[in-house]
Formats: C-alpha cells, structure tokens, sequence
C-alpha cells in the first residue's frame, strides 16, 4: 500500500490508556491512515523518530488566548507546547464581538 507520509521508530502514545509502543503512523492526503508496529505501506517521504515521542494532539480546555490569537494566528506558542485545540472564551472573557468603543479601546493597548 502507499501513503504520502511515515513516521517511523516513534515511542507512540495514542491518547486511550493504552501502553505506549515503539512504531510506525502513516499519513495519507492529510488523514492518519495506519498506527501500528509493522510497516505496511510504502511512503514518499519518511521521518525517522527514533529517540522522540509521537501523540495526538493536546487539548487545553481552559485557555486564554482571546485576544492573542487575534495577533498571533499560528498561535506557535501552543503548538509547540503540542495543543492543537484550546476552548477560549472561559471566566466570562471574550474577543467577539468586539467593535466600536471596544475596539478602540482593546487596540490602543497593543
């Protein structure tokens, strides 16, 4: 079989209580196609991660990026922290909607 991408010799952690084991994931047109042990596929490209730990996505459920996320929209501070999605809005606080007064006075902070 072909896939557009492997990631081989990762310590793989899936995220269901299960053990983390030393394997292979394989990606195919930008979905997860294989998680196993055993190299099935033939890959274009190929990563070896031998030494690293490869897991979903983290979630942060409590985080305050309302405002910076509308500065920084890569939002490269979670994502290299390994949070692919954060629930904003929490403790009454939000960027939306924002205009008018609040605009002003929300953007002659910055």
């Amino acid at each position: 079989m072909q896939c557009d991408l492997a990631i081989i010799n990762a310590r793989i952690i899936t995220g269901d209580c299960s053990p983390a084991f030393d394997g292979m994931v394989g990606v195919s047109k930008g979905r997860i196609c294989y998680v196993g042990t055993v190299q099935p596929y033939s890959c274009d490209t190929v990563i070896d991660a031998q030494g690293k730990i490869l897991s979903p996505g983290f979630i942060d459920i409590h985080g305050h990026s309302d405002f910076t996320i509308l500065l920084y929209p890569d939002a490269e501070s979670k994502v290299a922290q390994g949070v692919t999605t954060e629930f904003i809005g929490n403790c009454g606080l939000s960027a939306a909607p924002l205009y008018g007064d609040a605009w002003k006075r929300w953007h002659s902070r910055w």
